[in-house]
């Protein structure tokens, strides 16, 4: 199996981002995650420090840069997300103030550094949190634009939903030859809008990810989507969050019409009693929305 190491971390994606790895459809490869610049750098010998900082210039970095093999632009890539081994450390962050919490609260500047074992995250002596891995950063590169890895989008990216996990697989719109598929900003947990900004519990380890190939995408698929054993849903960016919220309604109606047997309206007031929908992110340049149903309703 091959394993994609975090030799070249990128913190931009874009379509002139140089591959460092390929991959065939259908082949199983482990991905090594590297955590994000942190107060964890601050416990490391001064010469070490300097290195990280230097090395942890931007956010959410990406290990390399993955060309899928015969992924072509109107392609439909799914990214089946299987086992998470979390690394022993992890740590959360608030700066003070964020598009969540305004300064005036005084909150002021916050974090802990958190030790990952047995399947929990030791908060403290008496309170241990049970660890919910998921990853944070899952995109191909966009068709012409750049963006720092703090943005998401019709390509993914970071979107920072809890649903990004082992045992769904994520649907994404290709819009560049190879898919150019980055993957990061590992997490132990987080809560919904992500509120602290620096996470959820950030976190390094190890994914295994393997890609299919469809052709085409669903013509009325504009936003990332995602199935796993109990729901199908749509995750959308936008800002403010109610566009968001709208804009991940509308594909799941689409793709309810389009997939499902169910025309527009039928399909409108059965998730008037069904839907699940939540932000969760709210601290980056675009709200992250969920919206989901439960595959039993359908």
């Amino acid at each position: 199996m091959q394993t994609i190491g975090k030799e070249t971390l990128y913190f931009e994606n874009g379509p002139d981002n140089k591959p460092t790895h390929r991959v065939q459809p259908g082949e199983t490869v482990e991905i090594v995650t590297q955590i994000n610049h942190g107060p964890w750098i601050d416990r490391l010998p001064e010469a070490e420090q300097k290195l990280w900082r230097e090395k942890l210039y931007g956010g959410n970095p990406s290990s390399g840069c993955i060309w899928v093999e015969g992924a072509k632009p109107g392609d439909l890539l799914a990214v089946e997300i299987g086992a998470i081994e979390l690394d022993p450390m992890g740590y959360t962050q608030f700066g003070g103030w964020n598009a969540a919490m305004p300064g005036w609260m005084e909150i002021g500047h916050h974090f802990k550094i958190v030790e990952i074992r047995d399947g929990l995250i030791h908060w403290s002596e008496k309170l241990k949190l049970p660890a919910r891995p998921m990853l944070g950063y899952v995109g191909v590169a966009p068709q012409r634009e750049r963006y720092h890895n703090g943005w998401a989008g019709s390509w993914g990216g970071n979107m920072d939903a809890q649903e990004v996990t082992t045992g769904t697989t994520l649907f994404l719109k290709v819009k560049c030859e190879g898919a150019l598929l980055h993957v990061g900003d590992m997490h132990a947990i987080q809560g919904d809008g992500e509120i602290c900004g620096a996470g959820g519990i950030e976190a390094s380890g190890r994914v295994k990810i393997a890609c299919r190939v469809v052709s085409p995408a669903p013509k009325e698929m504009t936003w990332p989507r995602f199935e796993d054993a109990t729901h199908i849903g749509v995750i959308a960016q936008a800002r403010p969050a109610e566009d968001a919220f709208r804009a991940a309604l509308t594909d799941l109606l689409r793709w309810l019409e389009a997939s499902h047997g169910l025309s527009k309206g039928e399909a409108y007031l059965l998730l008037g009693q069904v839907l699940e929908a939540r932000v969760s992110a709210y601290v980056n340049p675009t709200f992250s929305y969920v919206a989901k149903i439960a595959k039993k309703y359908l």
